[in-house]
């Protein structure tokens, strides 16, 4: 959950930096709505889009199941874990949701106001929208089809008021307020990320560049400015509005005096495009492990079988008792699961890499309820271990290890206490499950391990001559060979299964 929240509100600092380089001094105005729109909407989505890239890696050479030997005098009792122990995350989601409440209420109460104040007062047809005219309003803005001014600021015949007016009909006509509403919502659902804040406000700027570029073209340029610095001067944002002076005036005097360069804007509105699609893609990266095709000497001259011995088990540091009872003394029963008398066994998987550290650990079987992810975490918090080797070199072993959580229900009105308990197991991987056709000297179809999940990286090969591919990440794969030519698929730790077209 943490690096879901870094990774959006990292990646929408970066957006926002790009925008700020590249298109905020632009008079790209209708592009840059669009863009400021997206750019909260596409961080939320970045940290859940996977795009998967694939590198080559030396397989874990066998599965090898640790037994783990019971100890009484260890494996007793689990205190209850207390209800009030909340963890940090539990913490952070209940300030999250008291500020987004609070925001939520004030927000509303500032919409519900709003829309009084339309419907109390008076109001007058104009081009296209409606005229409120009140004392409590200090500089003009609008809101939805209706524009609020001073009845000092209005007069149909003075200049001024048809500057106003034309103004806030640009916001009216390009339906600002819907952008407005948007990020209104975004800044209560993301209140924790600052750069909310930010893009707001350089989308009300960008509102008034391009009203402020409709309005120059109809009226003097020093007279529209000297009304920009005197409505500045008592200017007053109400949420959910879009006020003619809510902005930087010297910002905006600089894009009306700027002139427009095509060249440089394409320019920079491409570099922009490039570099928010790399952001996107660098973010969206997922890199696995792609298996290479093995060779004679690993599967044997026949190619039938990846599953051999190899001469060093790999062994935890500080020996493998010690290690027993660092299981023994870490592992507790989740609650939830006590209280609903689940019982089962897990089995743990994991890598022992060449340096010893562990890698790819998941519960390949488990009972649910918190306990599947109770033995990972202890086996993730653990020691590391003393790589396997094979020929005096250190090498990628798979591992096993199953663990039994049983409960002693000796009284009906009390909590079952915890029992942990590992039986013995042997090798027993079982044999792939190959879905395959062959149809116009082509091999297509899927691989999957004993329990049907899909196997990317295991291997296809033939034996004369010695050629071979590997599945996708979906365990798929296409091979063309011919008819009487037979195929092995193999995996390491798998009984291989031989293909022969008919």
């Amino acid at each position: 959950m943490i690096w879901i929240l870094f990774k959006f509100i990292a990646s929408s600092a970066i957006l926002y930096l790009l925008f700020y380089l590249f298109l905020g001094k632009e008079k790209s105005f209708c592009l840059n709505r669009w863009v400021l729109l997206f750019i909260i909407p596409c961080a939320m989505l970045i940290p859940f889009l996977s795009l998967p890239v694939f590198l080559p890696q030396e397989v874990p050479v066998q599965t090898t199941y640790i037994k783990l030997v019971q100890n009484p005098e260890i494996y007793g009792t689990n205190p209850e874990p207390s209800p009030q122990n909340f963890s940090l995350l539990h913490l952070l989601l209940t300030v999250y949701l008291l500020v987004f409440l609070f925001l939520l209420v004030k927000k509303l109460k500032a919409l519900s106001n709003l829309i009084n104040w339309t419907q109390e007062r008076s109001f007058r047809r104009i081009k296209g929208a409606f005229l409120v005219l009140s004392a409590d309003v200090h500089t003009p803005f609008s809101f939805g089809k209706y524009i609020f001014m001073h009845p000092s600021d209005y007069s149909e015949t003075n200049e001024k008021t048809r500057m106003i007016l034309e103004h806030e009909l640009v916001h009216i006509r390009e339906k600002h307020h819907l952008d407005l509403i948007l990020m209104e919502f975004l800044t209560v659902i993301c209140w924790f990320n600052p750069i909310v804040y930010l893009v707001k406000k350089a989308m009300v700027l960008n509102h008034e560049y391009l009203a402020d570029q409709t309005v120059k073209h109809t009226t003097q340029a020093i007279a529209y400015k000297k009304l920009l610095l005197e409505l500045t001067v008592r200017t007053q944002q109400v949420a959910w509005t879009i006020s003619m002076a809510s902005s930087s005036l010297k910002n905006r005097l600089i894009m009306m005096n700027k002139p427009l360069t095509k060249k440089t804007m394409q320019l920079r509105i491409f570099s922009f495009s490039l570099l928010s699609l790399l952001i996107i893609a660098g973010f969206s990266l997922q890199i696995n492990a792609r298996q290479s095709l093995p060779t004679k000497a690993e599967t044997g001259q026949s190619g039938k079988d990846q599953s051999f011995e190899i001469e060093s088990q790999p062994v935890a540091q500080g020996g493998m008792e010690s290690y027993y009872n660092y299981i023994a003394t870490e592992l507790e029963y989740p609650l939830e699961a006590r209280r609903k008398g689940i019982e089962g066994e897990v089995e743990v998987q994991f890598t022992v890499e060449k340096d010893g550290s562990l890698t790819n650990i998941k519960a390949i079987k488990g009972i649910g309820f918190g306990c599947n992810e109770e033995a990972e975490r202890v086996i993730k918090n653990g020691p590391a271990f003393h790589p396997g080797k094979q020929r005096g070199r250190p090498v990628r072993v798979q591992m096993v290890l199953p663990i039994l959580f049983g409960l002693n229900k000796t009284d009906p009105d009390q909590l079952p206490s915890a029992a942990f308990d590992v039986k013995e197991l042997d090798q027993r991987n079982g044999a792939l499950k190959v879905n395959a056709t062959y149809a116009n000297g082509l091999w297509t179809g899927t691989v999957r391990d004993p329990l049907g999940y899909p196997l990317p990286g295991a291997t296809l090969v033939t034996e004369n001559p010695y050629v071979g591919t590997v599945t996708d990440i979906n365990g798929e794969f296409s091979f063309k060979i011919a008819q009487s030519e037979p195929l092995t698929v193999s995996f390491v730790g798998y009984k291989s299964v031989k293909l022969v077209g008919k």
